[in-house]
């Protein structure tokens, strides 16, 4: 190679550079707070057949409801408000045993985190704020 054609391949690259940057495709936004439109989930417990309780995630907020037989609903309360409420959450789970119920979450970029709830009676108690499981 010449020293000329050196020289404008020196030159010559800063600019190709330059041009590949502007005509790549521009990267995705930055994920919101919550989880977006693809996280949502549902899950439920029946300890026994007169009582039953659900945890819901729609757009990035969680919510624990118990099944009102009288009203034949779920009675939410939403979990998000609760201190530690994971940022990007996007599966919700449930697990019970006696009065003690347990709700998992998981973000997009894989942690887990929990928060307990009581449930005395037919009632679903859930201001306990949210930890990270490691």
């Amino acid at each position: 190679m010449t020293a000329n054609a050196c020289r404008t391949v020196s030159i010559v690259t800063p600019f190709v550079v330059a041009l590949a940057a502007l005509t790549a495709p521009a990267h995705a936004a930055p994920e919101p707070r919550h989880g977006g439109p693809h996280c949502q989930a549902i899950d439920s417990f029946a300890p026994n057949k007169n009582e039953e309780h659900t945890v819901a995630l729609a757009e990035g907020h969680a919510y624990a409801g118990a099944w009102d037989s009288k009203a034949k609903n779920i009675r939410w309360q939403e979990l998000s408000d609760n201190k530690g409420y994971p940022a990007r959450a996007c599966d919700i789970t449930l697990s019970e045993q006696g009065d003690n119920v347990w709700v998992k979450a998981i973000t997009t970029d894989g942690k887990v985190y929990e928060t307990s709830c009581v449930s005395p009676g037919k009632k679903l108690i859930c201001d306990k704020p949210w930890t990270r499981l490691h």
